[in-house]
């Protein structure tokens, strides 16, 4: 019914699903999740694709733990659904200005909906709500860091 779905799971973390076409699929480097779905994180470096634009459509998912642990104080939960849905939507339109710009990059020659895979997208939303989390409001009163090593695949190998 849709091609792309994130879905918070509070201190589970959270879940991206979505489509990729099997001849631009991009394994993961991480340790492979069992469960109900074979293999479930294997191609969780794919970036996201409408089913619609793939010759050959295959499911893509991700799942991420709270970042740092979650917050050792929940101030409010309002919200942070909402930065994490924001972090995903900041992806699309990046890849859209990037295509815009950067018309003839190896980054566009497959139709993707993201500019990043599905793995650091789930990084950049958990974050968000992370700071959501450890406020009494649902607004960020400050900006993320424009550079952060916990957003580096180092950070999350300790």
């Amino acid at each position: 019914m849709v091609d792309l779905v994130l879905c918070t799971a509070g201190p589970d973390g959270l879940y991206m699903a979505g489509y990729c076409d099997n001849v631009s699929l991009r394994e993961t480097t991480h340790d492979i999740l069992e469960g109900h779905i074979a293999e479930f994180n294997k191609f969780e470096f794919s970036r996201a694709m409408r089913k619609a634009d793939c010759a050959d459509p295959q499911k893509v998912y991700s799942h991420i733990g709270p970042y740092l642990g979650g917050p050792l104080e929940i101030k409010n939960t309002n919200g942070a659904g909402d930065g994490a849905l924001s972090a995903l939507l900041h992806d699309i339109t990046a890849n859209d200005f990037h295509s815009k710009n950067v018309p003839g990059s190896d980054k566009h020659v497959a139709p993707c909906l993201t500019y990043s895979s599905l793995s650091q997208i789930c990084k950049y939303a958990n974050r968000v709500s992370y700071e959501v989390l450890t406020q009494h409001s649902p607004r960020l009163t400050r900006s993320l860091p424009e550079r952060e090593d916990s957003l580096e695949e180092a950070y999350w190998d300790r």
